[in-house]
């Protein structure tokens, strides 16, 4: 737990980096919320600003333990068997055979294989062509019957504005449709709207749902169609927030704050988690390429309560 005034130093900023450098080798998070994150952590002045880059990444991923194959117990008075050689002995025929008698062998075998190999062959070409044949030709029967998959799912990469509405094939979480689309399926995937922390991108959020039990958390991904369980979980001492009483509006207009005040501003995003025991709260960042960030904390009726402009 930390305060919001309490100052980072270069450790604190570098093991943060690290621990989102490991993330991102270890497919826990994508490209761009590596480089979000790098770069905030950069330009962090407090630790809290620290934390809410890092806080989701400090419980170590599951591992599954190694499997280790049984190993049969030796019956008490017996010798142990002798360990198997690493490949079959061959026995490459009788020794007491004459070079001739071994040559008429080698040649009879040879001209049997030739026979036998080709019979195999075709068999297996039959078997093969004859199931390819008869898919090609139910697939080309039903083709009509098929959806269009050109059309399904967001295919439009534009990055849109807070509250601007995105075309019709793209996304923009930040918008009230975009946002309340997000809580409906968190609702239809847990039966509730709780999480821990919902970080919203313009294109995607990561979310730390409860499982239900004690303080775990299961991490879930959107992409604005879709709701997608990741193999990240944990425990956090974090309290759980009701994404549904949240107004999205709120997010949007904190987002427009925070871009606005930002010279030609590249990256946006905003968190709603209560993390510091302080309620329900609203993070918003903006960045830009020359490495100059802002940020704003505020409470979820969009009161202020921490502004990283009027810092001491």
């Amino acid at each position: 737990m930390t305060s919001p005034d309490e100052r980072a130093d270069n450790s604190a900023r570098n093991d943060a980096i690290k621990l989102v450098e490991e993330a991102l080798k270890s497919g826990r998070i994508v490209q761009a919320d590596h480089d979000m994150r790098v770069d905030q952590l950069r330009h962090a002045q407090t630790m809290q600003e620290v934390d809410l880059q890092v806080r989701d990444l400090r419980a170590p991923a599951p591992t599954s333990p190694a499997t280790v194959a049984p190993v049969p117990p030796t019956p008490t008075g017996q010798p142990a068997p002798e360990a198997a050689p690493p490949w079959p002995l061959v026995n490459y025929g009788p020794g007491t055979a004459t070079t001739l008698e071994t040559a008429q062998i080698t040649t009879a075998v040879a001209k049997g294989g030739k026979l036998i190999g080709g019979v195999i062959a075709f068999i297996v070409l039959i078997a093969v062509v004859v199931p390819i044949a008869g898919a090609a030709i139910a697939f080309f029967a039903a083709r009509d019957s098929f959806p269009d998959f050109d059309e399904i799912g967001p295919t439009d990469d534009t990055t849109y504005l807070p509250g601007q509405a995105p075309g019709a094939d793209g996304v923009n979480l930040h918008t009230v449709d975009g946002y309340q689309e997000l809580v409906d399926a968190v609702r239809d995937k847990s039966g509730h709207t709780y999480a821990y922390s919902t970080v919203l991108y313009p294109r995607y959020a990561v979310l730390e749902i409860p499982t239900g039990t004690n303080n775990r958390y299961e991490n879930f991904y959107w992409d604005g169609e879709t709701l997608e369980l990741q193999s990240i979980k944990g425990t956090t001492d974090a309290k759980q927030v009701d994404i549904g009483l949240v107004d999205p509006q709120v997010i949007i207009d904190c987002l427009e704050t925070v871009r606005g005040r930002t010279d030609n501003p590249d990256s946006w995003y905003a968190i709603v988690s209560d993390s510091f025991d302080a309620g329900p709260q609203i993070s918003c960042y903006a960045s830009n390429d020359f490495g100059e960030t802002t940020y704003i904390v505020q409470d979820l009726d969009g009161t202020v309560v921490y502004d990283s402009e009027q810092q001491g």
